[in-house]
């Protein structure tokens, strides 16, 4: 099942490109993913194409898009620097408020039900954190997401179940790291933190060196899981 490219309006004018993955039929969760540095690569196109097989609908928006280099970008030591410089010049409330929008799209949609959850890759995984106690959303769910613990202060905003998955070798999110989200996640309802070893930042995603695909595989069905009663809440309130 493939997705195609669309665009959401942006506040305060403007449109957010974003890839849309939806069922053949019927009506499930929206999913917001949230991708990596490098933008909307067909690797984590895949995930959202995963997700309308199984009922959802899925977006991914060019968090991006309003910087001058904007596109998908490769692999390569060169590309790195330059996603490495276009995340810093993004500014969080900005991609914060283009993220509502998105996701307001996705309530709208004739095939979602309305229940929304947001998926985090790597630059992605505060996103999860903040959607949750900023937005209201029904489920995050983050992939060895970088510098969540710059934002442990909005997990007691947060009423939505949480799920962190790391690998114990990530060199961007290290261990020492991943502890104060651990602890963070204690002091809050349905949070959790699965740590696979041998894992390095990016495990989930197939373009990559350090993809693991055990790893990948059990986070996913952890995530299927959690979405599971995205679909049951929505049907048993229509």
């Amino acid at each position: 099942m493939a997705g195609r490219m669309i665009t959401v309006a942006a506040p305060g004018g403007g449109a957010i490109e974003s890839y849309l993955a939806a069922p053949a039929a019927g009506r499930g969760p929206g999913v917001a993913v949230v991708a990596s540095i490098y933008g909307i690569e067909d690797c984590v196109k895949e995930y959202a194409d995963k997700l309308a097989a199984d009922g959802c609908v899925a977006a991914i928006p060019n968090m991006f898009w309003r910087d001058a280099d904007s596109g998908v970008l490769p692999q390569g030591p060169e590309a790195h620097k330059r996603a490495i410089a276009r995340s810093e010049r993004l500014d969080l409330d900005t991609s914060m408020a283009d993220l509502a929008a998105v996701i307001a799209d996705l309530k709208k949609r004739p095939d979602c039900n309305g229940r929304v959850a947001v998926l985090g890759y790597c630059f992605g995984g505060p996103y999860v954190v903040l959607a949750a106690s900023r937005l209201g959303t029904d489920l995050g769910v983050s992939y060895h997401g970088s510098h969540v613990g710059h934002h442990l202060d909005e997990f007691a905003k947060v009423r939505c179940p949480l799920s962190f998955h790391y690998g114990d070798k990530d060199n961007v999110a290290p261990m020492s790291e991943i502890e104060e989200i651990r602890k963070a996640c204690a002091r809050v309802a349905n949070a959790e933190v699965h740590v696979y070893p041998g894992g390095g930042h990016g495990y989930m995603l197939s373009n990559r060196k350090d993809y693991l695909p055990d790893a990948a595989a059990a986070s996913w069905r952890r995530t299927m899981e959690l979405i599971a009663p995205l679909r049951s809440q929505a049907a048993a309130a229509q």
